[in-house]
């Protein structure tokens, strides 16, 4: 089983005893849904990331700036403490490039980053599904910590396959505006709709895999865009078939989203060069009513160091 790389003196700069991680948000999921009792997502990575700076503390405890921002990540390396006995006395500093609210996985990108760079700090190794029980206890993740492409329950921080991440898949997001808090989204709704749609949901789940670990782009694409069409019977997004329409018209693969979110992913092969001709048809087609958020490539999870 993969773990989490331990602490030693080549992982810290030996002049500050500074440890850097960064770990990625994500453009909302490429599937979700429940089958067989079992709540899962499959996760899209991309390459846009919270990052956590650590440092030892003179005093005990975690010090983290604007601690009442972060509180998330407060209450999992409390939490770690008790599961594997750190000894906190430590300065952390989070930053992140990731919009908040939005289906983006901000609150797992920052605390898969602060997770990973407190433990090593510590010198502690802890494998990676031990990591996502962790942080599902708090929230529910995305789970950003597992590599590649990860089709897990993202209740629980269960593992059920590590997927290889797509090569040359772009995704240009939009956001519909207005935010939506993951702890409250209806799961009991969304649970009868993947009930009422099983053979539907399965089909979707079978194809997305066979894309992925075949490299199929435009099978990858079609099964988000399955899994973004169900999720229009949970939380309706109105911009949802136009943007589909113009994206399909234009050569792009797809559309996914975040399934408990406000963000729609237009995705399409980087070889097409399709960003600046579907920015500018999405600004002159929607106005205000979708805001570019970014451009970015889908990649595989996993925190990292960073300079």
């Amino acid at each position: 089983m993969p773990v989490v790389a331990g602490c030693s003196t080549s992982n810290i700069d030996a002049p500050s005893g500074i440890i850097r991680r960064k770990a990625p948000g994500t453009c909302g999921e490429l599937v979700q849904g429940a089958l067989d009792g079992q709540d899962f997502l499959v996760n899209c990575p991309i390459d846009l990331y919270s990052y956590a700076t650590v440092k030892s503390h003179p005093e005990p405890g975690l010090h983290i700036a604007s601690p009442g921002k972060f509180s998330k990540i407060r209450d999992t390396l409390l939490l770690a403490s008790e599961h594997h006995s750190l000894t906190l006395a430590h300065q952390l500093n989070i930053f992140s490039d990731i919009p908040r609210g939005k289906g983006m996985a901000s609150s797992s990108a920052d605390i898969t980053a602060a997770l990973m760079a407190v433990t090593d700090h510590c010198g502690v190794a802890m494998d990676l599904e031990g990591f996502s029980t962790i942080v599902t206890e708090i929230e529910p993740s995305d789970c950003v910590n597992f590599p590649g492409i990860a089709h897990l329950n993202h209740l629980t921080g269960n593992l059920f396959e590590s997927m290889p991440a797509p090569r040359g898949l772009k995704v240009l997001i939009v956001d519909c505006g207005g935010s939506v808090d993951t702890i409250t989204f209806n799961r009991v709704q969304a649970r009868k709709v993947y009930k009422a749609h099983d053979s539907y949901l399965r089909d979707t789940v079978f194809t997305l895999k066979k894309g992925l670990h075949s490299g199929d782009l435009e099978a990858v694409a079609f099964a988000a865009t399955c899994s973004a069409k169900l999720n229009q019977k949970i939380m309706f997004k109105p911009q949802f078939d136009k943007l589909l329409e113009l994206a399909l018209s234009s050569g792009a693969l797809g559309v996914n989203c975040a399934h408990s979110g406000t963000v729609l992913g237009v995705l399409y092969r980087e070889d097409d060069q399709l960003d600046a001709y579907l920015r500018t048809s999405i600004s002159n087609q929607f106005d205000d009513a979708l805001e570019i958020v970014g451009t970015f490539n889908v990649i595989g999870g996993g925190a990292h160091e960073f300079e």
